[in-house]
């Protein structure tokens, strides 16, 4: 594994210091602390931000055990901060303005060490949410021109599980419980199902071969999948039993066809261009692609359900908000013609393991033929 520390980590580094900061500064101010506790909690602040570049450059030559446990410290650590920073940077605005209204309360420590209190609660709503197995979600998707013998026709969607060091293959046999128990048609995978650089968790195969899917699994490659260059993953997948779609198509039953792409920041919108000059357009199509966008030339003709994932639904709040202009398709059921286009929070998390008013989730499609 390279050395996770360029300057994409820097630069998280250095927002981390200036998160662990603006906590010092708040503690210092806030509750009128003394010089012994300003200089603790500044201290506290700069051994953190610390932490967070030696733990990722310790846990990139080791693996397992106290490795894995200092890693994820490091990256819980990053992203509770994150949260806090956050919750006393409104709050602050907040207080501002009951104090210009004459709020005597607002000044007072007991106003800050209630909004202290908040901010660890958001926090551990989160780490609850990040541990929890993803829930099923049920979704019913009326398809023009489906033939009638495939009513019913039921899809589950794996998609941004990550799975590796800090989401283990636990959580893919209980999701693998899940679908058993439904005895689903199809299984796709939408990309990014291990973390990038990262060994795959041993027995993942096994866990994959034993999902039951009546006409088999599918897969595409998310970005993550990619920074290796694709390869890995795809041999991978297809050692498992999982048909991986690299710009292609075909029918695992006869009247619905099944196509996908590589993540398309990678394989660029030219990867769509030419599939869809080959596809059948009077059989109902299941287009997978990790990016929710970039697919208007499959769209634009044709009928069926685009499958995509990527955005985690900010995962961490308030990401979603601030991303949802990011992204023609963002999060949940949306319209495109003929078809309809699913973007899945995901099954797992990245980096932090923390979900904040965005939880993962299975998403279980039933095809509905049109009436």
């Amino acid at each position: 594994m390279k050395n996770p520390f360029h300057l994409f980590g820097f630069g998280l580094a250095l927002f981390y210091l200036l998160f662990n900061i603006y906590i010092a500064l708040w503690l210092a101010f806030r509750l009128a602390l003394g010089s012994k506790g300003r200089f603790i909690v500044f201290e506290a602040a700069l051994l953190l931000s610390a932490f967070y570049p030696a733990a990722r450059t310790f846990a990139s030559a080791h693996f397992g055990g106290i490795a894995d446990r200092v890693l994820w410290l490091a990256l819980f650590g990053f992203g509770a901060s994150f949260v806090f920073f956050w919750v006393l940077l409104v709050c602050d605005l907040a207080l501002a303005v009951f104090k210009a209204l004459g709020a005597d309360w607002a000044r007072r420590r007991p106003a800050a060490i209630t909004v202290l209190a908040l901010a660890a609660g958001f926090v551990s709503l989160a780490v609850w949410h990040g541990a929890e197995v993803p829930r099923m979600k049920r979704i019913e998707i009326t398809v023009k021109n489906l033939p009638r013998a495939l009513d019913g026709f039921m899809i589950t969607q794996v998609s941004d599980l990550h799975l590796g060091r800090m989401v283990k293959l636990e959580r893919l046999n209980k999701m693998a419980e899940t679908m058993n128990a439904l005895r689903p048609d199809l299984v796709v995978f939408t990309g990014d199902f291990a973390e990038s650089r990262e060994p795959m968790p041993e027995g993942t195969c096994g866990v994959i071969k034993g999902i039951y899917a009546r006409y088999g699994k599918a897969a595409v490659l998310g970005n993550h999948d990619m920074f290796t260059g694709g390869s890995a993953a795809a041999e991978f997948f297809g050692a498992c039993g999982v048909k991986v779609l690299r710009g292609q198509a075909y029918e695992p039953v006869p009247g619905l066809t099944v196509a996908g792409v590589d993540d398309l920041r990678r394989a660029g919108v030219e990867a769509v261009k030419k599939l869809a000059a080959v596809l059948d357009r009077s059989k109902p199509l299941i287009f997978l692609s990790h990016q929710p966008q970039g697919f208007d030339e499959i769209t634009a003709a044709g009928s069926g359900l685009v499958l995509s994932g990527h955005t985690h639904k900010g995962q961490i709040f308030p990401f979603g908000p601030l991303e949802r202009h990011m992204f023609k398709y963002f999060y949940g059921l949306y319209k495109a013609g003929d078809f309809s286009v699913y973007v899945t929070s995901g099954s797992g998390a990245w980096g932090p393991p923390l979900r904040l008013f965005a939880d993962s989730e299975l998403p279980v499609f039933i095809l509905r033929s049109a009436r």
